[in-house]
């Protein structure tokens, strides 16, 4: 029994498409002017002309580069959708060091308890999978995605997730004590073979 949990398909789908009217108007202020120019014709009246500083080719710029961002980045995790949380035999894998950086493995043994919370962000809830451990030395002190709620549980930010984080922390659960008794059964056959 593996458990992977990868961000919502739908989610990144409408994030790749969000960049997609940036991109367009970035390229037609760094090109032909078309759409703008229409724009610039509807609102503004024929006498005021409007012409373009170096400024708002600069600002096409950055917006066709972050637009281009959004929507490979969105394609990229639409199609190879990157493991958020992963369960394996050495332990608790999540995805919290950053971008191009390897998952951070917390050990069944360092783990004492998973959840799910909500937590209140400037007025709005955000949805959490809190992992309470014994001791934080291997992880980070400022994750990517998540962040400390106290001194020993970290909260993984869970709102582009593809299920449910309390969901999720059962199944986790559920895992973790499979795991325990694979290893104390491993290790009490040990014993045996050497007798």
């Amino acid at each position: 029994m593996t458990i992977v949990v990868r961000r919502s398909a739908l989610k990144m789908w409408l994030l790749a498409m969000a960049g997609i009217p940036l991109l367009i108007i970035s390229l037609d202020v760094l090109t032909a002017r078309r759409i703008t120019r229409w724009l610039t014709d509807l609102i503004f009246l024929p006498e005021d002309v409007q012409i373009y500083e170096p400024r708002d080719v600069i600002f096409a710029w950055v917006m066709f580069l972050f637009a281009a961002f959004l929507v490979l980045w969105g394609l990229r995790e639409l199609f190879v959708p990157a493991k958020v949380v992963e369960c394996r035999d050495d332990g608790l894998a999540l995805r919290i060091n950053g971008p191009f950086h390897p998952p951070s493995v917390i050990a069944w043994d360092n783990i004492r308890d998973v959840g799910g919370a909500d937590m209140e962000d400037e007025g709005d809830e955000i949805a959490l999978f809190v992992v309470a451990v014994f001791s934080r030395e291997d992880l980070p002190e400022n994750p990517w995605g998540a962040r400390w709620v106290t001194e020993s549980e970290l909260g993984v930010l869970a709102e582009d997730w593809s299920d449910d984080p309390q969901t999720v922390a059962e199944k986790v659960a559920d895992y973790a004590v499979e795991a325990v008794k694979k290893r104390r059964t491993e290790a009490t056959s040990k014993i045996w073979q050497e007798t």
